[in-house]
């Protein structure tokens, strides 16, 4: 039997014991029926990859199944949020026609996308919907998608430019508009968290095995579809960084970060006690095994913020103080003491020479940036002065997302993402402190967002925009935009009469009982 064989039988036998053992818990909050679909679709498309060695055959498989069991789905968006992460983000270009050399580039992600977002996005009703209820936050997305299209004139030939402009639209305007408008109700955004959640789950599980056999059981997909691209193993302290499906020890982090943040939400929403301390074990075992010490430290900022913003601020920040202080000196009495010691941020001396190239590509730069300040260069990776960062694999890696931005879109398109960043944020707090007195489920949520976005912010300061990141960047983003028109519509419904209430279906209380962090 062929590794690429063992590999798959390996990742669907972890996938469907990780997707059996959660399944009490999820089909209480979603139903036994949809849970079913959902854990069936998970493991037909993880099938699709391993066996249909070629891709097109793969999107189709993957676009037929999606649309028929996509018609059962009420929260559509859900399962675009479930298949984020089940495949590897590689993209392979249509070929061209007509003396194009190749049309844009389709990735499994943007395959979901057709399927079960851009049939929402393009509807009329839709549009309308999107013109009437633009926010600060709607506003600046808007301002960054113009400016990304715009930027792309740049290109060296009118084929090139339209193509990256199809291709920025695409990649953004499906996704932000659908997940920001399509929940209407907290139900609808309870049912996308889960599916987040469980998505990470089922990936942790694989990552654990990964770190503890020192076998990336998702390499062979790409090779088997025609990539070219290298898939290194990366080892710290002689352990594997576990990488799944994102082909990226740091991309698998932030991931894994992002569902351990929305699982302060999930898990606490009416799971049992032994559930959500599986869940949460596992999910912190998923960013640990990552290796990657940006995710590490956007995990702990999210549960310092699930701290700080949370009732009883005090007693909790000293539980949670004394709690690291103990599992840290009881990790340091073990025999791997000081291999645990060089890992920890900024303390540890492990991967010190990734500090060091951080200074230096920042130094670098900035005198890049001087040269065209305000919107930036398309090439600036070929920019003589960038040759030095160029590291023994050949790639120069800018592991600073908001450095990225500032290289290639200048200080405007540094502005409108930092803005889209922070007027989301601060939507998402002050839905949280008004929720808090009429409705504790719909706070936890957004407290539980709102802890996410401050961790995925401080993250991508360590980590460069690579696939799959960008997508749950913005799906974070959108679901957070999401929550504070929620709460704007239960904030009415609560401070609406009865008799307005018992009269219009659209404000009418949800019978969902009042749910809280649950901290022991």
């Amino acid at each position: 039997m062929s590794p690429h064989h063992k590999a798959f039988i390996a990742a669907f036998a972890i996938s469907a014991i990780a997707l059996f053992f959660f399944r009490r818990p999820f089909s209480d909050m979603l139903g036994a029926k949809r849970y079913y679909n959902w854990a069936l679709t998970w493991l037909a498309i993880t099938s699709f990859a391993f066996i249909l060695t070629n891709f097109w055959l793969f999107a189709a498989a993957c676009a037929a199944f999606i649309f028929v069991f996509s018609r059962s789905e009420p929260v559509k968006p859900a399962l675009y949020v479930l298949l984020l992460a089940a495949t590897p983000p590689e993209a392979y270009y249509i070929p061209g026609v007509a003396g194009i050399n190749k049309l844009i580039a389709v990735s499994p992600q943007l395959v979901v996308a057709f399927v079960v977002l851009i049939p929402s996005l393009v509807s009329g009703a839709q549009m309308k919907k999107i013109a009437r209820t633009a926010n600060t936050t709607d506003v600046l997305v808007l301002l960054w998608l113009i400016l990304q299209v715009a930027l792309s004139i740049r290109a060296p030939t009118v084929t090139h430019m339209l193509r990256l402009g199809l291709e920025e639209l695409l990649a953004l305007a499906p996704l932000f508009y659908v997940l920001s408008r399509y929940p209407k109700r907290l139900e609808d955004l309870r049912v996308i968290s889960a599916a987040l959640v469980l998505a990470v789950l089922v990936l942790s599980a694989i990552s654990m095995f990964e770190f503890l056999r020192s076998w990336r059981l998702y390499n062979s997909i790409p090779n088997n579809w025609g990539s070219t691209a290298p898939l290194w193993y990366t080892f710290r302290e002689g352990y594997l960084r576990a990488a799944v499906t994102a082909q990226n020890p740091i991309a698998w982090g932030v991931i894994a970060m992002t569902g351990f943040g929305v699982a302060f939400a999930t898990l606490n929403d009416g799971v049992s006690r032994f559930y959500r301390y599986a869940g949460f074990a596992l999910l912190g075992a998923g960013v640990i095994v990552s290796m990657s010490r940006g995710p590490w430290v956007g995990a702990a900022v999210i549960v310092m913020m699930m701290v700080l913003v949370g009732p009883k601020m005090i007693t909790r920040s000293i539980q949670l103080s004394a709690a690291g202080g103990l599992g840290l000196l009881a990790a340091m009495a073990t025999p791997f003491g000081n291999r645990i010691l060089g890992l920890l941020p900024f303390i540890g001396d492990s991967a010190s020479n990734t500090i060091d190239y951080r200074q230096q590509l920042i130094e670098v730069s900035w005198q890049v940036i001087l040269e065209k300040p305000f919107f930036g260069s398309v090439n600036f990776l070929d920019h003589p002065k960038m040759q030095v960062m160029r590291q023994g694999e050949g790639i120069i890696d800018i592991v600073n997302t908001y450095l990225q931005v500032l290289l290639g879109s200048g200080f405007v398109g540094l502005f409108l993402f930092v803005g889209i960043l922070l007027s989301t944020l601060f939507a998402v707090y002050k839905a949280m402190k008004s929720a808090r007195s009429y409705n504790p489920k719909l706070a936890l949520y957004c407290q539980a967002y709102f802890a996410t976005i401050v961790g995925m912010m401080l993250t991508i300061f360590t980590t460069s925009s690579v696939a799959p990141i960008p997508l749950f960047f913005w799906s974070l983003i959108a679901l957070g935009v999401a929550l504070t028109r929620i709460e704007a519509v239960e904030r009415r419904k609560a401070q609406a009469p009865a008799v307005e209430t018992q009269d219009d279906p659209l404000l009418a209380p949800e019978a969902a009982p009042a749910t809280r962090f649950a901290w022991k």
